[in-house]
């Protein structure tokens, strides 16, 4: 049976699973809004997402998580950014953080 559910229902899911700290509700709008585009049949794992997704409060959070990745000596924050959207799925949140896929 298929069940299709809102943006609000995709929110609440992640209370349900005791998952509300891997993502605000912006971070989750913005995951409901990839998936909606990318496969609106598609089944929702709230697990899955949250192993194959994290969000960050900003880029320096990002960077720190990711250090081993941002090449020798590049510093300025745009060219980080723009290397992580080459190198991953990159959702800039409205009110600021960054939800990435990891890599």
């Amino acid at each position: 049976m298929i069940s299709t559910i809102t943006e609000w229902d995709f929110i609440k899911a992640f209370d349900r699973m005791n998952r509300s700290a891997n993502f605000s509700v912006e971070g989750r709008k913005a995951l409901f809004d990839f998936f909606e585009e990318q496969d609106p049949a598609m089944e929702l794992d709230v697990i899955a997402i949250c192993c194959e997704f994290s969000e960050y409060d900003d880029l320096d959070e990002l960077k720190s998580d990711y250090s081993h990745s941002v090449p020798d000596g590049m510093e300025d924050d745009e060219d980080v950014l723009e290397h992580f959207q080459n190198e991953t799925l990159v959702f800039e949140l409205p009110l600021g953080g960054l939800v990435i896929q990891a890599f």
